[in-house]
């Protein structure tokens, strides 16, 4: 038995992102009717979206039938310009020995993308500060960006500058640049100063992109050692009126001296006072001083608070999960500031804190969850993000394969859905100077 199949694309180059509709042609040169069974080859049909197997195709004899194959092509740093080779694989379903494989090119064209973001949100310095750049080229060509960066304020007393302006970067290719702070009028003493700083990044092909981050000026003389300054100078003064005082060597009066006056004895009875007083201050201050130091030691092996950004991840589709949870770590609580949900496809979302169900909302219409503020989950407790995927309804499925008048539908594409909730909150300790007590219901 002999069998004819011919697959065709368009001229055009595609951009990755981009859909384009393929053509497949298959002849029946037999004396009987056959139908063909159709399976995608090639990097088409290994992309999240795609569906490999499109099914059967009848063919009467003598005639020939025509489908329609549309390809997504992912918008990825991996999918390089040129030509890309896929096929089709056609095999009769009557006689499993004849089989025709044919191929097609897709003219993949240029993408130009790049992320850019500071490796930590906050630094700071009483003189200068510094921090990193990561920019990475998410397009599928080489790319040339430049950086510039300079406080938000114009009144800022900092100049920032970087290491490198100019990157060149292959695609998926990451860089990590040095940058540095430096502050041009220093605070002696005051409260602390946060400055934003931003890093534009321009692209030649793309749109530009920006990052932020922020330095905290502190004084050179913070608080606790200006007091401690302030404790000293008294001490050398109280000492130097001390030592010039009449016991130190002055030679008292006599009480003859003046009538008015205070006789010898007192005089010498209020200087043994006046240098009581001052060594009990002295010991006084000493006793503070150890005190102080002892917490100190106790607040540095503490722990401390800690920001959470954390993604929760669920889908339906192969290889995905529809459950995923976050775990409170050992000796600390979670204080929520916001919990975002995003979605895809057609089902519910639910999210549950401690066994406890808080939300429940269409995947198709998500938005964030307020978390009362008497919800705070502590060590070892969940914070839990679980989907239940429904099939979509009739008239709101995609699209599939279809073909010609006289030949069969193929069958539709399953159904998948995804969600993703990202929680923002903070991780409080349980125990310890930085522990918070949790506010009690109204």
């Amino acid at each position: 038995m002999t069998l004819r199949a011919e697959l065709t694309v368009p001229d055009d180059v595609i951009i990755p992102g981009e859909a384009l509709t393929a053509h497949l042609r298959v002849w029946n040169e037999s004396r009987i009717v056959d139908a063909y069974q159709l399976r995608l080859v090639g990097p088409p049909a290994w992309w999240p979206d795609a569906e490999p197997d499109l099914g059967q195709l009848p063919v009467y004899p003598g005639n020939h039938e025509k489908i329609n194959i549309p390809v997504s092509l992912p918008r990825d740093s991996e999918l390089a310009p040129g030509p890309l080779t896929f096929a089709v694989r056609v095999a009769s379903v009557e006689d499993p020995a004849a089989v025709a494989v044919p191929e097609a090119d897709i003219q993949v064209g240029e993408f130009h993308d790049a992320e850019i973001e500071a490796d930590r949100a906050r630094v700071g310095g009483a003189l200068w500060s510094s921090n990193l750049v990561v920019v990475e080229n998410t397009g599928n060509a080489t790319a040339t960006v430049r950086l510039r960066v300079a406080p938000e304020a114009k009144d800022a007393p900092l100049k920032v500058s970087l290491r490198r302006s100019r990157l060149v970067l292959k695609p998926g290719e990451q860089a990590r640049v040095a940058l540095m702070t430096r502050v041009r009028t220093p605070m002696f003493t005051g409260t602390a100063a946060n400055w934003p700083i931003v890093i534009h990044l321009e692209q030649e092909h793309a749109e530009n992109a920006s990052a932020s981050f922020t330095h905290r000026q502190r004084p050179l003389m913070p608080k606790h050692v200006l007091k401690a300054l302030i404790m000293a100078v008294t001490a050398v003064v109280a000492f130097a009126v001390l030592w010039i005082s009449p016991v130190g060597g002055k030679k008292p009066k006599v009480a003859a001296e003046s009538a008015k006056g205070p006789s010898q004895m007192e005089a010498v009875q209020e200087a043994e006072k006046k240098e009581a007083d001052a060594k009990k201050q002295e010991e006084e201050k000493a006793e503070q001083k150890a005190e102080q130091e002892k917490k100190d030691q106790q607040n540095a092996g503490a722990l401390k608070k800690e920001q959470l950004n954390k993604s929760l991840v669920v889908s339906s589709r192969p290889g995905g999960k529809l459950e995923d949870s976050y775990v409170v770590p050992a000796g600390y609580r979670l204080s929520f500031k916001a919990v975002q949900l995003t979605g895809s496809g057609t089902g519910t979302l639910f999210v549950s804190v401690s066994g406890s169900q808080l939300s429940s909302q269409p995947v198709t219409n998500p938005k964030e969850v307020t978390i009362p503020e008497t919800v705070s989950p502590e060590e070892k407790e969940k914070v839990t993000l679980w989907l239940d995927c429904q099939p979509p309804q009739a008239g709101g499925q995609s699209p599939s394969p279809s073909a010609s008048a006289g030949s069969s539908a193929p069958p539709s594409t399953p159904t998948t859905c995804d969600a993703t909730a990202v929680i923002v909150g903070e991780l409080i300790p349980l125990k310890g100077p930085n522990s918070v007590a949790v506010k009690p219901p109204s």
